[in-house]
């Protein structure tokens, strides 16, 4: 009985785990499509923050990413880049960065707990089987 129980703990959190992985799929949104001048333009569905992705020419393809305020209007890289100087003094670069970090980092968190707590499980079954054979 005890080893259906866990097996059906495991059943869960495999389920739970598979959701969350799920979930992180959907957080990045380009319906927008706007792509103008090596940028692309983005919605992190978890802060509703407009983010764009700069693509520097001469770049070895690693992107530089920068929040948007609501109403920015921005298609060519001086527009980028005068945006970035004025609200980069604000402190609203690093506050959105910390908040876009922070919530990468509960994900991460949460992922892995989930699967030590299979492994967990998984360790009591093979102990009890040890026990009850031995």
């Amino acid at each position: 009985m005890a080893r259906k129980k866990l097996a059906l703990i495991i059943i869960i959190l495999t389920i739970i785990i598979c959701s969350v992985n799920v979930l992180v799929l959907y957080r990045w949104d380009y319906s927008s499509k706007i792509i103008e001048n090596d940028m692309i333009f983005k919605i992190d569905r978890w802060t509703n923050i407009t983010w764009v992705e700069f693509y520097a020419p001469l770049a070895s393809g690693n992107a530089m990413e920068f929040p948007l305020l609501s109403n920015s209007n921005i298609n060519s890289y001086p527009q980028l880049e005068s945006h970035v100087a004025k609200i980069g003094m604000s402190g609203y670069l690093a506050s959105e960065w910390i908040k876009r970090q922070n919530l990468t980092n509960l994900y991460y968190a949460i992922d892995v707990l989930l699967i030590l707590s299979i492994f967990i499980v998984l360790i009591l079954i093979i102990r009890r089987k040890k026990i009850t054979t031995g």
